[in-house]
């Protein structure tokens, strides 16, 4: 299984976000820090922005700014606003009704599915910051990986 770039996107920006001076950062900022095209980043933080991840500020000041603390915003909650939820197995016989009880596939799958929905829920956004710090040329650099 595999994150869509969006994903990674939302979750940098974020990242951005919340190691920054600022409190409200522009879009063609974050972008430019992140090194991600502009128009495809505003579209992923207004998918943000209706989940309550992030706030959006029009007018002369205006930008993005984390809606909550970021150790108040899990990967779990950043993957359900970009995706809608987390993947799940779909059984092609489960469609078609082969049998009345539970597949044993399908059951493996939902229980590695909760799995991975609560090892993402315990990573938060606040938890990545000290880990990735800003380079001089504007690109987040890993400083810990475990």
């Amino acid at each position: 299984m595999q994150f869509g770039t969006s994903i990674e996107y939302a979750i940098h920006g974020l990242v951005f976000m919340a190691g920054g001076a600022s409190a409200t950062v522009l879009v063609g900022d974050i972008a430019k820090g992140i090194k991600v095209p502009e128009s495809y980043l505003r579209k992923v933080l207004q998918l943000l922005a209706r989940a309550g991840l992030v706030a959006s500020h029009r007018g002369a000041k205006g930008g993005f700014s984390l809606a909550r603390d970021a150790s108040r915003i899990t990967l779990r909650d950043v993957v359900e606003a970009v995706d809608g939820s987390l993947p799940t197995w779909c059984c092609v016989k489960e469609k078609k009704r082969c049998s009345e009880t539970p597949c044993p596939v399908s059951a493996a799958f939902e229980t590695a599915r909760e799995k991975m929905a609560e090892s993402l829920a315990q990573t938060s956004i606040g938890d990545l910051v000290p880990r990735i710090a800003r380079r001089a040329d504007g690109w987040l650099a890993v400083t810990s990986c475990s």
